[in-house]
């Protein structure tokens, strides 16, 4: 379980590429050296098991499965990449439960800079339409947010500077998919 709290951008340094399975190195400094063997680590949302650790990367494989419903399937060597370490029991819970298990992928339709913020315009299928609340929390990259606005086949998020530069969203371009995980608490209310 993760709170959407990004600790680390790293970057994609190796990626071994087999029929069903990817073996995915990141470059990391700060998560390399607090993580072991086994670890949950969220990469762009996706909840990965650290397989391997050396030359300052972490290796994580990723099966045919995970990369078919995520934009894991999209890396590419130098891509960044949104990290989070698993939540511990004493750690503070700062943005919202985030499970790291990807509902869909949304397409940036916008990206429209304010003076002092972002705002995100993000395509969805229509059969996840019912899990766009405004005001509702929402994982897009891991990236704990608040949806600000729905519209009939998209909705809005506001990113402020702070989390633009401190994450991969300040690489992403129109046209780009995201990784997006629904609130599972409204999930579960609805019946998901």
């Amino acid at each position: 379980m993760f709170t959407g709290i990004i600790k680390e951008v790293g970057k994609v340094g190796k990626i071994e590429k087999k029929a069903n399975l990817w073996k995915v190195g990141i470059f990391s400094s700060l998560i390399f050296s607090q993580s072991s063997i086994s670890d949950s680590i969220s990469v762009n949302g996706v909840c990965l098991t650290l397989t391997e650790k050396r030359n300052g990367l972490l290796f994580f494989e990723v099966i045919r499965t995970t990369l078919e419903n995520t934009n894991l399937k999209r890396l590419r060597v130098n891509s960044l990449v949104n990290l989070e370490p698993s939540l511990k029991l004493q750690d503070k819970l700062g943005g919202h439960f985030v499970l790291g298990h990807i509902d869909c992928e949304g397409r940036i339709r916008s990206i429209i800079k304010k003076r002092d913020f972002y705002i995100f315009q993000i395509e969805c299928p229509q059969t996840f339409k019912k899990y766009i609340i405004e005001k509702g929390s929402i994982a897009i990259e891991g990236i704990s947010l608040t949806i600000q606005k729905k519209l009939p086949s998209s909705f809005l998020v506001n990113i402020i500077p702070f989390t633009f530069q401190h994450t991969n969203l300040k690489e992403k371009k129109v046209g780009d998919w995201l990784n997006i995980e629904f609130d599972y608490l409204l999930k579960a209310c609805l019946g998901g």
